[in-house]
């Protein structure tokens, strides 16, 4: 058990952002030596879960582990029945829509739909970004317990990552709390200049935040007077969303607006 578990941990570091890895760096990062790490990953390369380059003889995900992920998207009951869900959204808004969870103090989105005005940005499938600095994420914040957010807030760093990213902890306290009540969050900025999003709650059967249902709008498009309606129609959608998941109650937006769309 323990050679498997150190072989999932070198898989896992081709989670972040780095795109391709060496033998050297993932040594440096596991603290293994360099022929375990090729043992290793000769046998992740064998089982294509990783595909080495023939030239610079850096290591990239294989299409093994893409199967395994997409396998995940069928068999999983939220993403399976988001879909029609985010593509709705997409016809009704011509925004592009994410479906998000927390995977280990990071926004991972799990599902996505592209709109007609779709700009590229950080948010595509298997994107991983920081909770603080995203709509889905502050969601997925609000709908901690206080205890669970004090730990998170303690251990996790609110790093910058555009000039607009809230960093400070007392107003990020603040927007938690107000999303709370609402049951929305809109950022603009944080994650990525010339984006903005909103977000709402997707509830599970024990009452409990499970993901967040999110609008992403490019910036020219981005008007105020909209927000409402958009807001609407996500609170219409996730009720809709967490209904399917088991949630006895969803306590925002207008259930009449349920009953209405059928």
């Amino acid at each position: 058990m323990k050679t498997l578990d150190t072989a999932l941990q070198l898989l896992r570091l081709f989670e972040t952002e780095e795109l391709t890895l060496s033998v050297t760096q993932i040594a440096d990062a596991t603290g293994m030596p360099k022929s375990k790490v090729s043992r290793l990953l000769a046998v992740f390369r064998t089982n294509g879960f990783l595909e080495q380059d023939p030239q610079t003889r850096r290591y990239r995900v294989g299409l093994a582990a893409f199967e395994l992920g997409a396998n995940y998207v069928r068999a999983q009951p939220l993403a399976r029945d988001a879909l029609p869900i985010l593509r709705s959204i997409v016809e009704q808004t011509g925004h592009s829509t994410t479906l998000s969870v927390m995977r280990q103090n990071r926004l991972l989105h799990i599902m996505a739909v592209e709109g007609p005005h779709y700009i590229d940005g950080r948010w595509r499938v298997g994107s991983r970004l920081p909770v603080h600095a995203t709509s889905a994420g502050k969601v997925i914040l609000a709908g901690m317990e206080p205890r669970e957010l004090d730990v998170f807030l303690t251990h996790y760093p609110l790093r910058a990552i555009t000039p607009d990213t809230v960093t400070d902890p007392a107003r990020l306290r603040e927007q938690v709390a107000a999303i709370r009540e609402s049951g929305v969050a809109v950022t603009r900025g944080e994650s990525s200049p010339g984006l903005a999003a909103i977000a709402v709650p997707v509830i599970g059967p024990d009452g409990a935040t499970t993901a967040a249902l999110g609008l992403i709008i490019p910036d020219q498009f981005f008007s105020k007077p909209d927000i409402k309606s958009w807001t609407a129609l996500l609170h219409r959608e996730a009720r809709r969303l967490s209904i399917k998941q088991g949630a006895g109650d969803y306590s925002y937006g207008s259930s009449l607006a349920l009953s209405a769309a059928g």
